[in-house]
């Protein structure tokens, strides 16, 4: 407790023995508690050092001046410090002030920093005495020199684990990891690590893929790697891929569309050594023959989804030979493969039990003969593609209805043969169908439509374009018994269709697009206004602009008889 002694005190001060009055008072030990409202977690580095110093700083003043009285219950808590206010306080009744301290200027000397301090000093009502306020401010002076924590830079690096920085880089697309991997070699290490190059996608840089980049991705990712797609970087070459098999041997997942420099020695690399792959994209791979079909089947049995779309060269042989050898094979897509025939899946019993998705799109010699094998060879088999297959009849309906009861999916564009009858069949068996693709099939009337609607509860998505013989009578029926589930209704060049078709599709709840284009009897008003009503249904109607007038042709002036001789 410190407080100022009156004149009597100093005179009684004065009448003692020079000697008693001379002999040095020893210093007060430090205080071996600390006192009730002492947190170790508000206290600071700059905190501890006052809890050392302040008491004694006062009881050197009060021994060799005499002006205060000093007792050991003074020794309390020391300053606060928040922020730059350093709040001092010592016996509140008594008298309180506050130092106010400036930003401190960096300024750099050797390899070390140091702070200078400015203070300034304001005194509530001069209770602080000059000799103390000099000593408090070279102890600010000695306290700002030493190291804070607060003010050293987090270095991320030093901060985080090596671990979870990798598991941050883990997130990363390619572009901000090659980034990354330019700030420094910590973060260059990191972000090189094989196990950020489990999935690549390198579509986006097609144009600049050359063999090079794929060696030393594969050099790099090694084992790590297990999804990759190439697609369209149409400078790779065999002597990349034949290095990537042999160091990326768990791949999984392999995407080579349009690499039109891949023969037969890339798939027989990937037989020999990628005996992990579940996925493979061979379209538009045109150079490749019956021989790559036969490497994948042998040494790669695992495979669950094949992709040969437009590989021209590939004939039945190859086909089968995927089939009899991937007993996991649940998608097959041969889109445009016309090297295949009309027995490519005769005598296939029990070999493609575990097919689900089967795409022939434009296989032209495909017919009646090659459905009626699909059909008894896929239980399971969920979606068909036999669009521009223009062979296939009725028959070919009748054995799917037989075969395939599990069908959601069925796309017949263009298959010009098909009548109402097939359909008829259709709907008796496959009641899972949600969408189909009817488009150009020509013949079919509203009996197709009318049998869809009660054989076909969960149809969502219909196309029905080019199908002359469709009235409104036909949709109106769709439109009751589907206007809870159904989404997209697809019309286009329907010219019977008239106004009245878009009033029956206004109740239809779930709907989400509707395609009108060139229905020659339906107006821009009534679609007008079945967008008022049903503004969340996309529209997409066209009509021609209004041919313009004919120009006028200005009348010739007739010549006069006077000036027949000019």
């Amino acid at each position: 407790m410190l407080r100022y002694l009156n004149h009597s005190d100093i005179e009684s001060a004065t009448d003692m023995p020079e000697t008693e009055r001379l002999v040095p008072e020893p210093s007060p030990p430090m205080p071996a508690f600390m006192p009730d409202d002492y947190q170790d977690d508000e206290i600071s580095l700059e905190d501890a050092y006052l809890d050392t110093y302040y008491p004694l700083l006062q009881h050197e003043h009060n021994r060799f001046h005499g002006l205060f009285e000093t007792s050991q219950k003074s020794f309390q808590r020391p300053p606060a410090y928040h922020g730059n206010l350093l709040i001092a306080e010592r016996n509140k009744s008594q008298f309180s002030h506050r130092i106010h301290r400036p930003q401190p200027h960096e300024m750099r000397i050797g390899s070390r920093k140091r702070h200078v301090v400015g203070a300034s000093t304001q005194f509530a009502d001069n209770a602080i005495h000059p000799t103390i306020q000099a000593k408090q401010n070279q102890m600010y002076l000695i306290t700002t020199l030493l190291p804070s924590q607060c003010e050293q830079p987090a270095l991320i690096n030093r901060v985080l684990p090596k671990e979870l920085l990798l598991r941050i880089f883990s997130c990363l697309d390619i572009v901000t990891l090659c980034k990354c991997a330019q700030v420094c070699r910590i973060w260059n290490r990191l972000a090189m690590d094989g196990s950020n190059w489990q999935r690549v996608d390198l579509f986006e840089f097609q144009k600049d893929i050359k063999a090079s980049v794929v060696e030393n991705l594969a050099q790099r990712c090694g084992g790590f790697l297990k999804e990759l797609s190439l697609k369209g970087c149409e400078n790779v070459q065999d002597s990349a891929m034949r290095s990537f098999a042999a160091k990326c041997p768990n791949i999984e997942a392999l995407a080579l569309s349009k690499c039109k420099y891949i023969t037969d020695v890339t798939s027989l690399h990937l037989g020999k050594y990628c005996h992990r792959i579940t996925y493979l994209d061979l379209e538009n791979c045109s150079a490749l023959t019956d021989r790559s079909l036969k490497s994948l089947g042998e040494g790669c049995q695992r495979l669950t989804e094949l992709n040969i779309s437009w590989c021209t060269n590939v004939t039945d042989e190859g086909v089968r030979h995927i089939i009899m050898n991937c007993p996991n094979l649940e998608t097959l897509i041969c889109k445009g493969c016309r090297g295949l025939s009309l027995n490519c899946f005769s005598d296939l019993q029990g070999k493609m039990g575990s097919v689900k998705t089967l795409n022939l799109l434009s296989c032209i010699f495909f017919n009646d003969v090659t459905v009626e094998a699909i059909a008894q060879s896929c239980p399971l088999l969920e979606y068909l593609c036999l669009s521009n297959c223009s062979d296939i009849t009725d028959r070919s309906l009748q054995a799917l209805a037989l075969g395939c009861p599990l069908l959601k999916d069925l796309e017949l564009a263009s298959c010009v043969n098909l009548t109402d009858a097939g359909f008829i069949s259709l709907s008796k068996n496959c009641h899972e169908l949600e969408r189909m693709d009817l488009e150009d099939c020509i013949q079919i009337t509203d009996t197709s439509v009318v049998n869809l609607n009660s054989g076909c509860p969960n149809l969502n998505s219909l196309a029905l374009s080019h199908c002359d013989h469709l009235t409104d009578n036909g949709l109106a029926e769709l439109c009751q018994t589907h206007k809870d589930i159904m989404k997209v209704l697809e019309l286009d060049n329907c010219s019977q269709l008239t106004d009245a078709a878009l009033d029956l599709m206004k109740p239809m709840k779930n709907l989400e697009r509707v395609d009108l284009y060139d229905c020659q009897h339906i107006t821009k008003d009534a679609i007008r206004k079945f967008k008022q009503v049903r503004p969340d249904v996309d529209v997409h109607a066209y009509f021609a602009p209004a041919s313009p007038p004919a120009p006028v042709q200005p009348q010739r002036r007739g010549i006069c008889k006077c000036c027949a001789i000019l």
